[in-house]
């Protein structure tokens, strides 16, 4: 599908809290089945790591899964297989729709085909899976079986290196393979061989800046949108690399929420007793999905997913003068 000519960007609203602490604790990414349900990934010391299944009323569906130890990405492909990076034992993990295990690839090392500590991971144009072998500072590409095809990137910080990347996503339209260049602090973009076409982004808490970039992800209009983790917020910038807006979140009470502390004097009047405006914020946001006009964070620190709700309006070429190149040309 091609994108549209323009875009008029009418607002981007808070949309919905759910999970809670016990129930999607340290969230680190998530992905929906198509029936609805969200596989929320989470871990965390003590508790250990598990696939929590949820839905839109904010149940406790049960966990799936079973021998995840440090987990960082979950996708599903079409067939409805669910994938898990695991970072901790350097493994792909692949499990039914139900949870049921049906094998796992991956061996340690630096060789090519090898990997160390994967982190993100996303399906190419071709249904092969590029991964983020981020303690070897590179993309390595597989089959889905775990055949090795290809890799690119090497440790550095001139363009088209990387410094232990994190999140990956691939461009639906024309197959652009975007990436969190952690180690960085900056964002990279490469064509579908991997060939280093722009970055953007950099170190700072201002407008734009990045610390510690984790998971990302492309929607269907070319937008970009980053967990800037060290800062607390998510970016969003345009195709061609231009900032547009932050997220630093806006939670409400989830339905489990407001069950338990209901059911909780203690909890209560403990929070009665605080100040609301920073529980609110994200804390150490790890991903973002974009399921149509819904952006899904995952907001590790506070047990918990943030929902907003994209509202946008495609333009044709007769309703948005030709691009100035030169900013504040036009007045609004």
């Amino acid at each position: 599908m091609s994108k549209p000519h323009g875009l008029l960007r009418a607002g981007f609203p808070f949309h919905a809290t759910l999970g809670m602490r016990r129930v999607t604790t340290n969230p680190i990414d998530l992905a929906i089945l198509k029936d609805g349900t969200l596989l929320v990934l989470n871990r965390s010391y003590g508790l250990g790591a598990q696939i929590r299944k949820t839905n839109w009323d904010d149940e406790d569906l049960g966990t799936i899964g079973s021998g995840l130890e440090w987990p960082v990405q979950i996708i599903i492909d079409k067939e409805e297989q669910i994938y898990v990076t695991d970072e901790a034992t350097n493994k792909i993990i692949i499990f039914d729709r139900d949870g049921n295990n049906i094998g796992s690839w991956g061996k340690y090392g630096s060789k090519p085909g090898e990997v160390n500590r994967p982190s993100g991971m996303s399906f190419d144009a071709d249904g092969n899976l590029l991964i983020a072998d981020t303690l070897n500072h590179r993309i390595s590409k597989f089959t889905p079986s775990g055949s090795y095809l290809k890799s690119f990137g090497k440790l550095g910080s001139e363009e088209g290196s990387l410094n232990m990347p994190w999140g990956i996503s691939v461009d639906s339209d024309d197959a652009t393979i975007v990436v969190s260049d952690w180690g960085n602090d900056r964002i990279q973009k490469f064509d579908k061989d991997g060939n280093f076409m722009m970055s953007f982004g950099d170190t700072g808490p201002e407008f734009g800046g990045l610390s510690g970039p984790a998971g990302i992800e492309v929607d269907s209009d070319g937008d970009t949108y980053v967990a800037d983790r060290g800062n607390h917020r998510v970016l969003q910038y345009d195709a061609s690399g231009r900032y547009v807006d932050r997220f630093i979140g806006d939670a409400v009470l989830s339905k489990s929420g407001r069950i338990y502390l209901m059911a909780n004097a203690r909890a209560c009047r403990s929070r009665e007793m605080t100040t609301l405006e920073e529980s609110k914020r994200f804390r150490g946001p790890t991903s973002v999905r974009i399921y149509g006009d819904l952006m899904y964070v995952t907001d590790c620190g506070s047990h918990r997913i943030q929902v907003y709700k994209k509202e946008i309006y495609e333009l044709s070429p007769s309703q948005i003068l030709p691009d100035p190149g030169i900013p504040f040309l036009y007045n609004v």
